[in-house]
């Protein structure tokens, strides 16, 4: 199993600014020696995980990933019906958003859409992992997640992006208890300096996020009378999209949100 897991460990290498990665590349992020990281690398291409470009010898995500995705897409098509969400709360108040889903201990977006209402907005990476300490995504995460993403805080050194970056794990639990009454979170440039983040949670079955859904407004359209409208958004999409991953709102969770 651990062999196994190692394997496919290699997966998480890739991304959309790192589409094909060679056998030098993998051995240097992964730590492994070339012998071994190819060892891994062939279980994968056996299995269709990844294919080798018979030009460059580099790898990429191969067939049975895809297929795999499409499947869980039919499976639980949560993905779909929240892009169709995304982008009726985009035009109404005309922000880049987000989902993200808890991968381990960060965040993996799953899906953007981006404003079509201003030239200046916030551009996402679809495959990036957000940080639990920095964005308002993060936070939402530790207010309502799994409580083992609390408990890491006291183990693990939280990583600075810019000087408004929480990494004092007090002040990050201070500013979840605030969170979790209030039902949403917020950053002012902790993650990317001039960005400003809101984030709401979204449930599973058992009343606990599984993910995150954010609006990214850059800093000159973060204004106070702004706020109302996305945090009515924010709410909105909460709820819907809680729905439609077949989950359900904690009790206590408020039925909507204040500035």
């Amino acid at each position: 199993m651990g062999t196994a897991l190692n394997a496919l460990k290699m997966l998480d290498y890739f991304s959309s600014a790192r589409p094909e990665i060679g056998l030098s590349h993998f051995a240097r992020l992964s730590g492994l020696n070339k012998a071994t990281a190819l060892r891994h690398l062939r279980a994968l291409e056996e299995y269709g995980l990844i294919e080798q470009n018979p030009m460059t010898k580099s790898y990429a995500i191969g067939p049975a990933a895809l297929r795999l995705a499409a499947l869980r897409e039919i499976a639980r098509p949560g993905i779909e019906s929240a892009r169709q969400k995304m982008q009726i709360a985009m035009q109404h108040v005309g922000e880049s958003l987000h989902l993200s889903l808890l991968e381990k201990t960060g965040l993996q977006t799953a899906l953007v859409v981006e404003t079509t209402r201003h030239s200046v907005r916030v551009s996402l990476d679809p495959s990036e992992i957000l940080p639990i300490n920095a964005t308002a995504s993060g936070l939402c995460m530790l207010s309502f997640g799994p409580t083992s993403l609390m408990e890491d805080l006291d183990h693990n050194e939280q990583v600075r992006f810019t000087d408004a970056t929480l990494i004092d794990p007090e002040l990050i639990k201070e500013r979840v208890a605030q969170i979790s009454v209030s039902g949403w979170a917020n950053s002012n440039g902790s993650y990317e300096e001039g960005v400003f983040g809101y984030a709401a949670p979204i449930f599973g079955i058992d009343q606990v996020a599984l993910g995150t859904i954010a609006i990214a407004v850059p800093e000159g359209r973060a204004t106070d009378d702004r706020l109302p409208s996305i945090l009515s958004a924010l709410h909105a999409l909460s709820t819907d999209l809680t729905a439609d991953f077949g989950g359900q709102l904690p009790d206590t969770f408020p039925t909507e949100f204040h500035p």
